[in-house]
């Protein structure tokens, strides 16, 4: 009898390749998710439809439930802050007072990209126990993170800003609202500067009211456009 050398107290099993996330490439080629040159997270709602388990198994039975949908405005509102920076001196604080708008690229990208893939059933017949953390929606977001985050940067941001009289309402000083509404070329500001964080995951702009802010607080809305590499 032919001896094989192996030892008696492994064994193999065949495991789903969804197990691992990371895109491995090999001398013949790799698998990899094909995607736009660009895009803007502007305005857009994404509409897309998965079962109770967060799985896309038969899209006939999952668009007769209830529809997910996923807003750019809601997605930007939630994941930035808007704050005065508190280093400025009363007078100008009074007059053009100074912002800070801290923007987390991370998790709107993330976002933006996974409501992208649903829609598109990218990781469609895929269940919960494929993946190794029992959960495909984790699993996709994962995914993102680790092939399809480095593949883009930024290019701009588009901030809109719309100035509200105060003279008559003067407790909202210093009370800004986000406006999708606002955008428009006459409300385009362009007088800002950025500063990116070492690992890119976030973004600060930091801008001066051109009204003086104890007569005009602001709508504002911001625009994030990518590229890739």
């Amino acid at each position: 009898m032919k001896r094989t050398y192996i030892s008696p107290e492994y064994d193999y099993y065949r495991v789903y390749g969804t197990l691992n996330m990371v895109e491995e490439s090999n001398f013949f080629g790799s698998k990899m998710l094909e995607i736009e040159d660009s895009f803007t997270v502007g305005k857009q709602d994404i509409i897309y439809y998965q079962n109770l388990k967060g799985e896309q198994l038969d899209y006939s039975v999952e668009s007769s439930l209830t529809s997910y949908v996923y807003s750019d405005s809601t997605n930007k509102k939630e994941n930035h802050t808007l704050e005065l920076d508190e280093s400025q001196p009363q007078f100008q604080l009074e007059k053009n007072a100074k912002w800070i708008l801290t923007i987390d690229l991370d998790k709107i990208f993330r976002e933006f990209i996974f409501a992208t893939l649903k829609k598109y059933r990218t990781f469609e017949l895929i269940k919960n126990e494929m993946t190794i953390y029992s959960d495909v929606n984790i699993a996709i977001k994962n995914y993102i993170d680790f092939n399809v985050k480095d593949r883009y940067k930024i290019t701009s941001i588009d901030l809109y800003i719309s100035y509200k009289d105060l003279r008559k309402q003067n407790i909202l000083q210093y009370k800004n609202s986000w406006n999708p509404v606002i955008e428009t070329p006459e409300n385009k500001f362009s007088k800002f500067q950025t500063e990116t964080a070492i690992d890119k995951k976030s973004i600060r702009i930091i801008f001066n009211q051109d009204k003086p802010a104890n007569l005009y607080n602001m709508d504002y809305f911001f625009n994030i456009n990518y590229e890739k590499l």
